[in-house]
């Protein structure tokens, strides 16, 4: 597998692959390496904390767009070949 590395989880007897870009496994093995702990471990605590803040409620990001005033339409965008002879007049 060129750029991935397949891990291999069980949990609660059942046997998941996941296929993983080389950087991620990388760092999940460091991460292991670094608090004396499994492979399995580890991904399965960051999938847990992924989920989750996956599922919690979220306020929705503030979106202020500014608005002009760009006066009065020439033509109905709608009508396509009214757009086309506006365009070959410029």
């Amino acid at each position: 597998m060129t750029g991935q590395s397949a891990i291999c989880m069980l949990t609660d007897m059942k046997k998941t692959t996941l296929i993983l870009e080389d950087g991620c496994m990388e760092g999940v093995r460091r991460l292991a390496n670094e608090q004396g702990r499994t492979v399995t471990a580890i991904v399965g605590e960051l999938l847990v904390e992924g989920v989750q803040r996956r599922l919690e409620p979220r306020e929705p990001w503030p979106l202020d767009l500014p608005s002009f005033d760009m006066g009065t339409p020439e033509v109905d965008i709608a009508d396509r070949e009214a757009l086309d002879r506006l365009m070959a007049d410029d």
